[in-house]
């Protein structure tokens, strides 16, 4: 059996976005694509400071975690959550997306 993974993708939001647009574009991408996604067990969304946020995402395994990324692409509410962020230092350096292995999960 596979190893859950957990990804923590940070946040930084885009010019004249606020905490409250975040929310909503989280809401609606949490609505529209994540809880479609069994692979995906759990997500969190938190405040690291005034203008910067992590998305900490748990998946079944590495390759649902791969699988979702890629359905990532083609989703409208992923394209409105993303929309709210700034991606600049995205779109100009090679983002590597990072897989924690889980060894042990508590309640």
């Amino acid at each position: 059996m596979s190893e859950p993974v957990t990804v923590i993708a940070p946040i930084k939001l885009a010019p004249g976005k606020t905490e409250v647009d975040l929310i909503a574009a989280s809401n609606r991408f949490q609505e529209e694509f994540v809880s479609q996604e069994s692979g995906i067990l759990r997500r969190e969304l938190v405040r690291k400071n005034d203008n910067e946020y992590l998305d900490i995402i748990q998946f079944r395994s590495q390759q649902d975690a791969e699988d979702v990324i890629e359905k990532e692409k083609s989703s409208t509410a992923c394209h409105a959550f993303f929309a709210v962020m700034d991606m600049s230092e995205v779109e100009t350096a090679d983002v590597v997306i990072e897989f924690y292995t889980s060894l042990a999960t508590y309640p």
